[in-house]
């Protein structure tokens, strides 16, 4: 459901009977030395506010396809159920989350919509895993609303290893909210963050729910982030207490590295809440995860990344 998240449009909506169309997303993109601009993505058109309903006219070229999506919102554990891009129920994505993972927790648009659900995991041993289903061979994208308990510590909210005995890890690493790709040995070989260890108004990320997207493209040879948290707060114009304006908590913003790996297909399960390193799990989340999906996309499909952000998994039949 489109809700109050702010979003950056450099045109105007136009509404037309249950029908949205806008145009594309002005963005800030911090891109690494070699790496390519961004391309336009073109018209998108929202059918009944489901991101599995749009198209896009960019090339003639079809919709990508969601791989998965996880609302969250199961009232009781240990599975948080899977739905493909149409909303059809698809049992064999499913979930499996810890024992004592605690389900039912307000999401990420809670208050104001009390059937929006999150699941909470301790930072000790809980976390969730689906059967292996990322080709990191070819391009894909995690997204997820998270919110932290505890800013102590690496805490991955998605990982996905590599046949290779690599891994891609998505959460707050290193004090920051990153996307990053590692060897089985544990060295970094590409990683990407949004430089903020705090809200913009100060306060700590343990009192915000924050979108995170992260993604790898062998095409082009890069990883990628994209980072937007809603809320906002009042602002002023220094020396001037009587000029102030509302700002937001996090603006939407991509940051871009290349790397160099030699692709190699997926190995192991997809995880939420853990990365993996020889088949151990490490680096738990402590905090909340809300609506979570898998894509094919990348940053320059930007338009539809922020509808996939400004709207919810909706939960399987």
């Amino acid at each position: 459901m489109i809700g109050d998240r702010v979003g950056t449009l450099t045109q105007l909506l136009d509404i037309l009977g249950d029908e949205v169309t806008m145009g594309v997303l002005s963005h800030s993109f911090n891109v690494a030395k070699g790496v390519s601009r961004p391309r336009a993505v073109g018209v998108l058109t929202l059918g009944v506010l489901a991101v599995s309903a749009l198209t896009v006219s960019a090339s003639a070229e079809e919709m990508p396809v969601r791989y998965a999506g996880w609302s969250m919102d199961d009232a009781e554990g240990p599975v948080a159920r899977a739905v493909e891009g149409s909303g059809v129920a698809k049992p064999d994505a499913d979930l499996r989350f810890s024992p004592g993972a605690r389900f039912g927790e307000p999401g990420n648009l809670a208050p104001g919509m009390d059937t929006d659900k999150s699941v909470r995991l301790n930072g000790k041993h809980q976390f969730g895993q689906a059967r292996p289903m990322v080709d990191t061979s070819e391009r894909f994208m995690f997204s997820t609303w998270v919110k932290l308990a505890s800013l102590d510590g690496d805490q991955v909210a998605v990982s996905q290893a590599a046949a290779d005995g690599s891994v891609f890890e998505l959460g707050w690493l290193g004090g920051r909210w990153t996307f990053r790709h590692l060897t089985a040995a544990g060295d970094v070989i590409a990683s990407v963050n949004r430089d903020m260890a705090k809200a913009a108004d100060g306060s700590p990320w343990t009192a915000h729910w924050v979108s995170l997207m992260g993604g790898y493209d062998p095409e082009t040879g890069e990883i990628w982030l994209r980072t937007q948290a809603t809320g906002s707060y009042d602002a002023c114009v220094p020396g001037q207490p009587w000029n102030c304006y509302a700002a937001q908590l996090m603006p939407e913003n991509f940051d871009v590295a290349p790397t160099e790996w030699t692709p190699s297909p997926g190995g192991g399960p997809l995880l939420f809440g853990a990365s993996s390193s020889g088949g151990n799990r490490h680096s738990y989340w402590n905090g909340w995860l809300d609506d979570s999906q898998l894509w094919p996309l990348t940053y320059t499909d930007e338009t539809l990344l922020f509808v996939i952000y400004a709207e919810t998994v909706v939960s399987a039949p």
